[in-house]
């Protein structure tokens, strides 16, 4: 089974006795990636991604010379260095290293980055959806990352041994138009400058992966009646849709932990960006960033080192302010407490409580954090902020104080 012509050829040239067995019957899981493609934006929801922010799919084939071979720690690397609120990052490992070393041990890896956001893509039929809804994909020279060019998905190679590629192959010539991943060179910048980049030179990747697009399901049905000697049946060969619901990916869960900086603006208004605490690398942009992190979070040097704690809420509200004063006591180096909820709850170390209104409770503890730094206190809080962190814009209004 063959899925271009060009395969044909190197097929007689290698192997000519072959030649009366070899089909050309194109690429049916491509075929399926351009037939849904038009659920890009269902499969971004599915992922939890948010407007305005890019998806990034660390996708690696499997052996020693792959990405996961040989730069294992990048998917740590670019978690560290992209801002939670702009980025999302997936990852498509391949099913022969789930396999080859098992669940648990693919899991172990990859607990932190879990942790920390990473939306790990089991290895069956969702790894296609994760690629259509990509906006840029690090990939190596497996088949993944022909897809996602063949899908005109920029792609940058992380790692690519050239004496692994077949000479003709669609590998071969992605090898020769997408550009490398520098290890040495600042992450964020490559990554920002590959979703700028022009796609079309991508084109001849997808017309090399299939010389009959569209038409896989129909030539196989053929070549399969025609074996079993039976008639075909009337109507169109079905091409199904890579289904929504195949894209299951572990979401980040509710014990945050965040580096975030906050800079206040003029009146009411504040910018922020954040970086998951969980990852441990060199990438980190820490400067002048403080510690978020929920008290539920199982890293306690994380917490014993926070600026700001998250709390879950009592009931009532005497039961709430409570709990935050005990965080308070437990963790010195705290500066304040949130309790999370509607309204959220805040207590400053040696001062009341503020009651603000907004969906994030990371946001408001680091924006408070940054009010008191002003040698302000929580009383002459603006009654009504508004914090831009990335695409999103998050309104914070104080219900009392």
């Amino acid at each position: 089974m063959l899925s271009h012509e060009e395969q044909l050829a190197r097929l007689a040239e290698i192997t000519p006795a072959a030649i009366g067995t070899a089909v050309v019957a194109g690429d049916p899981c491509f075929d399926r990636m351009l037939r849904s493609e038009h659920l890009r934006d269902r499969y971004r929801a599915k992922l939890g991604l948010t407007s305005g922010q890019q998806l990034v799919t660390i996708a690696s084939t499997w052996y020693k010379r792959s990405l996961m071979g040989t730069w294992p720690s990048l998917f740590r690397e670019v978690l560290a260095c992209l801002p939670s609120d702009e980025y999302r990052v997936a990852a498509v490992v391949h099913p022969n290293i789930w396999h080859g070393h098992g669940p648990w041990q693919v899991h172990t890896w990859l607990a932190d980055c879990v942790r920390a956001g990473l939306l790990l893509v089991p290895p069956e039929e969702g790894w296609q959806a994760a690629l259509i809804a990509s906006d840029l994909v690090l990939g190596d020279h497996g088949a993944t990352s022909c897809y996602a060019a063949g899908l005109l998905r920029p792609v940058l190679l992380a790692a690519f041994p050239d004496e692994d590629v077949a000479t003709g192959s669609a590998a071969e010539l992605l090898g020769s138009v997408a550009p490398r991943l520098h290890r040495h060179a600042p992450l964020r910048a490559q990554v920002e400058e590959a979703l700028g980049r022009d796609t079309e030179g991508l084109r001849v990747i997808r017309e090399a992966l299939t010389s009959c697009p569209g038409q896989a399901a129909a030539r196989l049905r053929t070549l399969f009646y025609r074996h079993l000697r039976l008639p075909e049946p009337h109507g169109a060969a079905l091409v199904p849709i890579i289904p929504v619901d195949a894209l299951v990916a572990e979401a980040r869960p509710a014990p945050s932990a965040d580096h975030v900086r906050c800079s206040l603006e003029e009146a009411g208004s504040a910018n922020l960006v954040r970086y998951p605490a969980e990852v441990i690398s060199d990438r980190s942009p820490h400067d002048d960033t403080i510690l978020v992190v929920h008290e539920d979070h199982p890293q306690r040097d994380l917490l014993d080192n926070a600026e700001v704690i998250i709390v879950e809420p009592g009931d009532p509200l005497a039961r709430t302010e409570a709990l935050l004063d005990d965080a308070l006591r437990q963790y010195p180096g705290a500066t304040l407490t949130v309790a999370t909820g509607a309204p959220l709850v805040v207590r400053a170390r040696d001062e009341g409580l503020v009651l603000l209104a907004c969906a994030d409770p990371v946001v408001v503890g680091a924006l408070v954090h940054e009010w008191l730094l002003t040698g302000k206190p929580l009383s002459d809080l603006p009654p009504s902020w508004h914090v831009v962190a990335g695409p999103a814009r998050f309104d914070i209004r104080t219900v009392s104080a």
